[in-house]
């Protein structure tokens, strides 16, 4: 059985220790310059606690899923969780099954976060669906976001799932699909058409769907953007809407007249 302990703990003992014996010649601002190299050599010391290993070579006799276990329980415990942990965990042949198979059962959100990095830390395939599942369905907001990132790092091999799921997904969380696909770094026609289609039916929300077909970066969506420039938009959206035209390639050459917009008149030192 893995030892559940806080080695944050005794490194900050083994700091301590470190600048008692230095008094008067290390400066502080040198001891916290030093505090990498005192955590590599923390992690060849040999510890009681460990009985007699070191914390690099501990958690390396155990397999992932031991390890999967051990981080689950010092979370449940309130005990720090040590990088030592978690390099041992990736750095296991078997961390991308474990993983996984651990992202398929229901598990708190701290303990899931842990799961998403590791398995982008060893560049492992992600399971789209369930990645789909954490960000539309009823997830901690944290986790929603982060398999909104990582799918969106995965847009190319996403887009087919994320298109499919956007006719059902609820509207509190279609952005984040709008987002995954202004990610995507093909250009595919059923993607910028659902991006110009998100467009529009969140007018109220332009500076957030501009932004996406900024991203997607095709030049496509100028007449659109200036379109939608064209009509009744305040200063602030118009601003938008222009650099997003601008990042595309093009040039908004219409006139607007926003002397009577608060934020325009507040922005050039005319409002109060």
């Amino acid at each position: 059985m893995i030892k559940i302990i806080d080695l944050d703990r005794l490194f900050d003992k083994y700091i301590e220790k470190y600048v008692y014996e230095n008094v008067g010649k290390v400066k502080p601002e040198e001891i916290e310059n030093e505090i990498p190299v005192l955590y590599a050599k923390f992690g060849d010391e040999t510890l009681s606690e460990l009985d007699g290993a070191t914390p690099n070579s501990y958690y390396r006799k155990f397999g992932a899923e031991d390890l999967l276990n051990a981080l689950k329980e010092h979370i449940e415990r309130g005990v720090s969780v040590s990088d030592f942990l978690c390099e041992a965990i990736t750095a296991d042949k078997d961390c991308e099954k474990a993983v996984k198979n651990e992202l398929l059962k229901e598990n708190p959100a701290e303990y899931t976060a842990y799961l998403m990095n590791f398995l982008a830390d060893i560049n492992g395939d992600i399971p789209i669906g369930r990645y789909l599942e954490f960000a539309l369905f009823d997830y901690p907001e944290e986790i929603g976001e982060l398999a909104t990132e990582f799918l969106g790092k995965n847009a190319d091999k996403a887009k087919s799932a994320v298109l499919t799921a956007l006719s059902d997904a609820a509207e509190d969380k279609k952005s984040r699909l709008y987002e995954i696909l202004s990610c995507v770094k093909e250009r595919e026609d059923a993607v910028f058409d659902a991006l110009v289609a998100g467009f529009f039916k969140h007018a109220g929300e332009i500076p957030l769907y501009s932004s996406f077909l900024a991203r997607y970066g095709d030049e496509r969506a100028i007449p659109f953007l200036s379109a939608a420039a064209d009509g009744d938009v305040n200063y602030a959206d118009f601003e938008e809407l222009r650099f997003a035209i601008e990042a595309l390639g093009g040039e908004y050459k219409g006139k607007k007249d926003f002397s009577a917009d608060k934020i325009y008149k507040k922005i050039k030192g005319d409002g109060k």
